[in-house]
This record gives structure tokens, C-alpha cells and sequence, in this order.
């Protein structure tokens, strides 16, 4: 008798056999397995790998309960552990964020009359308030790291309500309507259109992108519009501005995000202490678990 049919059905045997204990622990030692591989890559600050393996335990092996009661507590692990982290490396940029915005604002002075202003205005020190009273165009950010192009036109009555800017070469962008209008005759009639960045149209940046070049402002009104080329120094002054909000907003951005993570790792920690309390029976909890995403 030849060996080869023996050896056959001894392989056929152990598989079936193999396959019947695989059915019978329902998968657990293979969900185990990749339990111990996301727990190295959790520890090793490796979350979307550690997360995917997770997801991957409750999908391929269901009825493992062992494994995947312990995977909702190596979930909650991670989901506290990765915004900690977060939370650490914001701080660190934060920290780097606040210094500039520091420097910038020692080009700055803080104009905020406490009588009436509840927000006051940074305005760049080589613009002084005199020279402001002309026909230009300046930036200026409030408190809350808002900026603002002022329009001003003096010797006019046009009460313009919108602007353009040009480079002759270049079409040039036309802003929305202005959000407000101020009058004052005080030197002689001068009129101011105050746009929020937001709002421009686009004028900010096409300043900024055509520094180097002629611009050219264009005051519109129903009744007419009136012409003139923005000086280089209040480009610059325009720049800075600019520089100044997109720091001031990148901080409050961080701010922001870590306010989230910090509810987060608070939600977290409040469901692995109710998870550990067994506040659920653990088979229907765990048949009732999905698949999680990051919030």
C-alpha cells in the first residue's frame, strides 16, 4: 500500500480537526494575536495602525467575546492616549505661536477707548493716526484677531461703498459692498468704507500677491468713483496685518482644538470607568459595539 493516501487523510484529519477548534474559541487566539499587535503600536504612539487592527479584530472575528471585551477597553486606551497626545504637541505649538504673535504685535499699538469700545484695534506703528487722514487704504485687527481694510477718501463726496484693485496689467478683483460707512468732517469731509477680510472679495490677497508691483485703488460709488496708486508703505503696513491675524487665528485655532481633546479624553474616561463598572450585560455590549471612528 502506497503512503502518499494515508498521509492524505492524517492532513485532511488535523485540518478538520484545527478548523473545529478554531470554531469552537470562535477565533480568539487569532483576535488575541492582533490584540497584542495594536497594543505595540498603541505603545508606540502608532494610533490609526493600532486603531485599524482594533476594527479589524470586530469585524473578522465576532464572536470572540474575550477578545473583544478586552478591545473595548484597548479602544477607550486609545482614544484617551491619542489626544493626550494631541493635546501635548498643540501646547508645544501653541507656545511657538504666542511668541510670534508677541513680536508681531511690538510693530503694533493698541488703539481702545474704554469709554465706548468693549474691542480695540491694532494698528501698525508706522501708520500714526494723522497720516490715516487721507485718501488710502489700511489695515487694521481687532482683539479677536478679526482684520479689517478701511477705505478713506477725502475731499470727495462720493460715499463709496465699494473698491477695486489693479495693476493695469492685471484685471484686479472688486470687493462686495461695505458692511459700514462713517462720515467725518472734522478736517474737511472724509469718508471711510470698512471691509472685513472675510468679505473682500479677494482684495487682501490680491494686494499681497501684487506687492511688488503698482497697484491701483479704485474708490466706486452710484454717483461716480475716484483713482489712486497705493503707496508701498501702506502695502507693507497692509502685510503685517495680515501677518498678524493669520498668527493671532492659528492661535486661537489650537486653543480651540484642545479644548475639544480635553472633552474628549473626559468622555473617554467616563466610559471606561461605566465600561468597567459593567453597567451593560457584557455579551449584548459587545455585540452592540461597532466598529469606531475618530471623533
Amino acid at each position: 500500500m502506497k503512503p502518499y493516501p494515508l498521509i492524505i487523510g492524517i492532513t485532511l484529519c488535523v485540518l478538520t480537526i484545527c478548523s473545529c477548534d478554531s470554531k469552537r474559541d470562535n477565533g480568539q487566539k487569532e483576535a488575541e494575536e492582533l490584540l497584542k499587535e495594536a497594543r505595540g503600536m498603541l505603545t508606540s504612539d502608532q494610533f490609526t495602525q493600532a486603531r485599524l487592527l482594533i476594527d479589524s479584530l470586530r469585524t473578522a472575528y465576532p464572536r470572540a467575546f474575550d477578545a473583544r471585551r478586552e478591545a473595548i477597553d484597548l479602544m477607550n486606551e486609545l482614544e484617551i492616549k491619542e489626544a493626550q497626545h494631541g493635546i501635548a504637541v498643540n501646547e508645544r505649538t501653541i507656545a511657538d505661536v504666542q511668541k510670534r504673535v508677541s513680536d508681531l504685535k511690538s510693530n503694533f499699538i493698541l488703539e481702545k477707548d474704554p469709554r465706548y469700545q468693549t474691542i480695540g484695534f491694532y494698528k501698525d506703528i508706522q501708520q500714526p493716526a494723522s497720516s490715516l487722514h487721507r485718501t488710502c487704504l489700511y489695515a487694521e485687527v481687532d482683539e479677536t484677531g478679526q482684520l479689517f481694510l478701511v477705505s478713506v477718501l477725502t475731499g470727495k463726496q462720493l460715499k463709496h461703498e465699494i473698491i477695486k484693485v489693479d495693476t493695469g496689467t492685471e484685471e484686479g478683483v472688486e470687493s462686495d459692498k461695505c458692511f459700514s460707512f462713517v462720515t467725518d468732517k472734522s478736517n474737511g469731509y472724509e469718508e471711510q468704507a470698512t471691509f472685513k477680510k472675510r468679505h473682500d472679495n479677494g482684495v487682501l490677497d490680491f494686494i499681497i500677491e501684487n506687492a511688488s508691483k503698482s497697484i491701483r485703488v479704485t474708490c466706486i460709488a452710484p454717483n461716480g468713483r475716484h483713482s489712486y496708486n497705493l503707496s508701498k508703505t501702506d502695502v507693507q503696513s497692509i502685510i503685517r496685518c495680515n501677518e498678524l491675524e493669520s498668527a493671532m487665528q492659528q492661535e486661537e485655532q489650537l486653543k480651540h482644538a484642545n479644548d475639544s481633546l480635553r472633552m474628549k479624553v473626559k468622555f473617554f474616561l467616563k466610559k471606561q470607568e461605566k465600561d468597567r463598572a459593567g453597567t451593560q450585560p457584557a455579551k449584548e455590549k459587545i455585540l452592540k459595539e461597532e466598529p469606531t471612528k475618530p471623533l
